[in-house]
Order: structure tokens, then C-alpha cells, then sequence
């Protein structure tokens, strides 16, 4: 559990702003660490009795996963109660009903209207509308969407509204409004998305599909949306030392009975005090490609288990803000990228010197939104620094040296911004032994201990 005190300036900063403000807007890159600034903030807010509740909203994995570890992670965000509401809609309902027993409830975006149609029966003076945060607000810039017209109906409820994103405007201008229109219950720029944009853009084309902002309309929309949000300053992230952000999924009920199912077929007959080196490289095979939701068979074809992975590539490969190269580790998993980007450049077997030669220099000229790298084509001498300084791996790696081979190419000396790195990691799979490898520095022997303890305990349990 870590201290307040580990929290990084910015983030004290940020905390403070969303604490001092009804109507915020917290714009952080992925891993800067907007979540535990929110929390922050929320803790002193329910300390000094402003609020009595928060409603949280996020996307569904990030609801599920991402704030319940974060509560955790946390010494002065620990003590907070919280309810993921989830299942049934009757069963979120009694969830609903005992919100004042609790300092948080947490709903993914997408039972947002199912939400707002329930919260209709509660009065004005409810505890539940005393603050909402919405976790990842851009995914409301749809003026038509389902979820964005139900909360920007109903916004008015809430005393205080936050938006935390990565970014406000992913395809351009016109993705200001809808997170404005909420934050501000239309008192920015007005409740008609169609009349704003005839103000401030024109359309380029004859059936008026496409949009473009006037002249100096994006100076003036930014000018009028700049004192409700709070982000870094210059130099205020770290730069080349980079920042790992773990993306924990769990496995849907199916995929996790044949996973447990080859996990104990695998694992029974070994002796935690004598562990073979032979069970962990066994351990680090079938179950990683399961944990990243597929198995090969013994003729090499590839069969689905799960999608746990493939939503967060999506999620991933949506909200990339700057460059990213994409971490793989198996054939199938670069199939499923090729899938989710059709033609997408990478590095790995396969790719001619002339080809990768070529793809380096894309990279590295700023031509590629994405990159394919497999660990071990990323070794030492690999400069790919000038491309980009997002990082993605599907799953975390068993060799310390590849990892830390891998980051060292965009994480070195003529990287001129943080560098962000995160990893996809398959709640109580092989995936967990690999992070004692890689990131608590265990030797394999250790690791592996550690692991086949953590299954027993389960087992026991």
C-alpha cells in the first residue's frame, strides 16, 4: 500500500483543483495518474463533509478492475466503501438502495441508461447526486449516442460534475462538446450540439458529413474551455524514466473453468519444496496463451477461449492519444492485431531486413499511429525514441532482459516525452508469475514458488 505521499506533484495539484471546483475537467495521458488525483480529491471532499457520496462512471473493465485497485493501492484512499454495480437489473437495484451505507458507486458506461432511468424514482436532495465523475468522459462525444443524450438530460441532477480523460477532442474539435454539454449542464456552449456547430464550423462537403472548424474557431473554443480543465505542466511528467500502468482483466466464466481445468492438470503433481525448472517453462506456455485467450492445438491452429484481451486492444487502439507500439508475443496475437488494424506495420519474424528497414524509418519519421514489435526483435541498438512514447504489451513477458531491452527502445535519450508503458495482465493466470519475474525482480525459481503458493492458498480456499 502506498503512502500520500508517493502521489507526484501534478497529481497533488490536480486533486486540489477538482476539490475547489463543481465543474472540472481532468485531462491526463494514460498512466499520469488521473484516477488516484480523483480520489484524492473525493477523500477530502467526504473528510470536510462537502459531499456525502460519489457516483463513479467509467468504461465496464475499467469500473470492474481499474478503481477498486486504485482504492486499494492507496493508504488514504484504503478505508473508502465502494459497490461495483453489477448483474442483474433487480440486483442493481438493491445495490442502488444502499448507497448510503457506502462512500462510492462505481457503474460502467454501459448500463449508463438503464442508470439514469432508475435514478429518476430518487428525490433531488439524494446523496447519490452529490458528485459524478466521469471516468473517460470523451466517450460521450457522440451527440446521438444512447449514453451521452441520457446523461447530458439528467446532468442537471448532480451537484458537481467531473470528466477525467486522456484526451478531450481524439478526432478534432467537434469532440469538445458533448463532454462540455455534460460537465456543465449545457451552461458553456448551450444544450443543441447542431446549432453550436453551425456557429463554429462549416461543412466540406455537399450532404455536410464532414466538418471543419472556421477560422479562429478553435482558438475561441479552446479559450472558452481552458478554465475547466486541469492537466501537466511542461517537464511536469516524468520523461525517459517510464511510467507502467498494469490493465488487469478477468477471464469470463468459461474461459476461467478450462483455464483453472489445464492449470490443474499441469501444476497438481508438482512439490511446492521441489519445484522443477521443467513445470515453470510449461507453466509460461499453455496457460500464457490462455491467459491471452486462445491455446494452440498439437497440429498449431489457434482456437478462441476467451476475449478478454481482443476488448482491451479495441479499447486501447480507440483511445490512443499519441503513437503506441504494440507488444506481441505469439502468432495469434499478432493475427488479432493484424485483425483490429489491417496492414499494420511491425517488426518480427517474418518481416524482410528491407521491410523492417523500412518500418523503423516510418516509425520513426512519425507516419505510423501504430507498430508491431515482437520482444525479441527489440533488442539492444533498436532506436525507435523519435516515433512515438506510448507502449503496449498484450501480456507481460518471462525474460527480464527482453522487458527491459524492449521499454530501453523508446525509453533513451532523444525521448522528448513521458513515456508510458502498459500491460494487458489476466487477473489469477500465469501472467502474475511473470510480473514476480519481471517486476519484483524473483529469480525463475522464485517466481515460480510464488506462483504454485498462490494457487495452492486458491485451491484451499
Amino acid at each position: 500500500m502506498r503512502p500520500q505521499t508517493d502521489l507526484r506533484e501534478y497529481q497533488q495539484r490536480i486533486a486540489t483543483f477538482l476539490y475547489e471546483h463543481d465543474e472540472a475537467l481532468n485531462v491526463l495521458r494514460p498512466g499520469g495518474g488521473k484516477t488516484a488525483a480523483a480520489l484524492t480529491a473525493i477523500v477530502e471532499l467526504l473528510r470536510d463533509g462537502v459531499i456525502r457520496h460519489a457516483l463513479i462512471i467509467a468504461p465496464k473493465r475499467v469500473a470492474r478492475v481499474v478503481w477498486p485497485d486504485e482504492i486499494s493501492e492507496w493508504a488514504h484512499t484504503a478505508g473508502l466503501t465502494y459497490a461495483v454495480l453489477d448483474g442483474l437489473p433487480e440486483q442493481r437495484l438493491d445495490q442502488l438502495r444502499t448507497v448510503p451505507r457506502r462512500d462510492l458507486t462505481i457503474i460502467g458506461l454501459d448500463i449508463v441508461p438503464w442508470l439514469v432511468d432508475a435514478l429518476e424514482k430518487y428525490p433531488v436532495d439524494s446523496r447519490i447526486f452529490d458528485l459524478l465523475v466521469i471516468d473517460e468522459v470523451s466517450r460521450l462525444r457522440n451527440p446521438t449516442g444512447v449514453r451521452a443524450k441520457a446523461l447530458a438530460k439528467h446532468a442537471h441532477h448532480w451537484k458537481m460534475i467531473w470528466g477525467l480523460s486522456g484526451t478531450l477532442r481524439p478526432s478534432g474539435a467537434e469532440d469538445l462538446f458533448m463532454s462540455a454539454r455534460v460537465v456543465t449542464r449545457g451552461k458553456l456552449w448551450g444544450r443543441s450540439f447542431y446549432q453550436w456547430r453551425k456557429e463554429h464550423f462549416y461543412p466540406v462537403d455537399y450532404m455536410g458529413y464532414n466538418w471543419k472548424p472556421l477560422p479562429g474557431a478553435e482558438d475561441k473554443l479552446n479559450a472558452a474551455i481552458a478554465p475547466l480543465t486541469v492537466t501537466v505542466a511542461e517537464g511536469e511528467m516524468p520523461r525517459v524514466e517510464p511510467i507502467v500502468v498494469l490493465d488487469r482483466i478477468e477471464l469470463a466464466d468459461e474461459a476461467r473453468i478450462e483455464y483453472d481445468r489445464m492449470e490443474e492438470r499441469l501444476l497438481a503433481e508438482v512439490d511446492d519444496d521441489t519445484v522443477l525448472a521443467a513445470s515453470a517453462a510449461v507453466a509460461t506456455g499453455k496457460l500464457a496463451q490462455m491467459a491471452n485467450g486462445f491455446i494452440y492445438d498439437e497440429d498449431g491452429q489457434a482456437h478462441a477461449l476467451h476475449a478478454g484481451k481482443f476488448n482491451w486492444l479495441t479499447d486501447l487502439i480507440e483511445e490512443a492519444i499519441d503513437p503506441t507500439l504494440l507488444i506481441y508475443e505469439f502468432r495469434e496475437d499478432l493475427r488479432v492485431l493484424q485483425e483490429l488494424l489491417p496492414g499494420l506495420p511491425y517488426l518480427g519474424a517474418g518481416v524482410s531486413d528491407k521491410q523492417s528497414a523500412e518500418n523503423i524509418r516510418a516509425w520513426n519519421a512519425g507516419e505510423l499511429p501504430f507498430m508491431g514489435l515482437h520482444p525479441a526483435s527489440g533488442g539492444h541498438g533498436l532506436n525507435l525514441q523519435f516515433g512515438g512514447a506510448d507502449m503496449a504489451w498484450i501480456g507481460p513477458t518471462w525474460s527480464p532482459e527482453l522487458w527491459e531491452q524492449t521499454i530501453a527502445r523508446i525509453a533513451r535519450p532523444g525521448q522528448a516525452r513521458p513515456v508510458v508503458v502498459r500491460v494487458c495482465v489476466a487477473s489469477r493466470t500465469v501472467d502474475e508469475l511473470k510480473l514476480d519475474r519481471v517486476h519484483r525482480k524473483m529469480s525463475a525459481q522464485e517466481a515460480f514458488e510464488a506462483y504454485l503458493r498462490r494457487w495452492h492458498q486458491q485451491r484451499a480456499a
